[in-house]
């Protein structure tokens, strides 16, 4: 019985090390950030502002800066980094943005 009692002993303190590792490594790296792409289109310029509004597919608005060559009714493709919050995208962060072309009438 003390056998038993010693390798359940030994298999908890290995469970609640990993277990402490892995918390302690979430609390020194932080969130894990994901990369993801998103095409929107331009909606509006504000060339007072150099602010550029989209829209994406889900009717969220998305801005950056850089009208520059911009006009309403171009696509881009945006890349996004979720900010370490999958569930959360009002947090999201433009990282790169890249003109994707336009549809004429």
């Amino acid at each position: 019985m003390k056998k038993f009692f010693g390798w359940f002993s030994l298999v908890l303190w290995i469970l609640v090390a990993a277990i402490l590792g892995g918390m302690i490594n979430q609390w020194i790296n932080g969130p894990k950030h994901e990369i993801y792409p998103l095409t929107v289109q331009v909606i509006e310029l504000d060339r007072e502002g150099d602010i550029v509004t989209c829209v994406d597919g889900a009717d969220n608005f998305w801005e950056f800066y850089g009208v520059e060559d911009w006009q309403t009714g171009d696509f881009a493709s945006l890349l996004m980094d979720d900010n370490g919050t999958p569930e959360n995208i009002y947090d999201d962060v433009i990282t790169m943005t890249h003109y994707a072309g336009t549809f004429e009438s």
